[in-house]
């Protein structure tokens, strides 16, 4: 009886040693302490290393981890910003979200700069927002806006 709790108590030890890490796990990690966690877009890729390529160098995103082997699943993020992408493997291309910046025309300028693809240069909307739209190359969308100061 004691041989085969120490097995047992052995066998789950080694389980726990060969786990390994997940980055989804550490991000739920860091939400601890809060009722929800900001929501994280999963943007549905073609291609994922073209469209982390393109996050990096048009939009300025940093490369922040990607899972599986080969990989099909990454985050990337600038500043307070995360978004998840994922190789063909759930959702549907032409997703829309909304981003936040200080300053839309000054990075309406860099991302012009990086070649980004720009939808919709800055414009000044009717819910007091200034405005424009970014597409990645498998049709979703970013929504960059900034308060328009007067």
């Amino acid at each position: 009886m004691r041989r085969a709790l120490l097995l047992g108590l052995v066998a789950l030890l080694s389980c726990k040693s060969d786990r390994r890490p997940s980055h989804l796990e550490d991000t739920a990690r860091a939400a601890h302490g809060s009722e929800m966690s900001h929501p994280i877009p999963i943007f549905t890729v073609h291609d994922l290393r073209a469209s982390q390529r393109y996050f990096r160098d048009a939009l300025g995103f940093e490369l922040k981890w990607e899972d599986g082997d080969p990989p099909d699943f990454a985050a990337v993020g600038r500043g307070d910003a995360t978004l998840f992408m994922c190789q063909r493997c759930q959702g549907n291309p032409g997703a829309w979200i909304m981003i936040f910046t200080p300053d839309v025309v000054k990075l309406h300028r860099e991302l012009v700069a990086r070649k980004a693809i720009i939808k919709m240069p800055p414009r000044d909307m009717p819910w007091r927002l200034r405005e424009m739209h970014v597409a990645d190359p498998d049709g979703n969308t970013i929504r960059f806006g900034s308060a328009i100061e007067h």
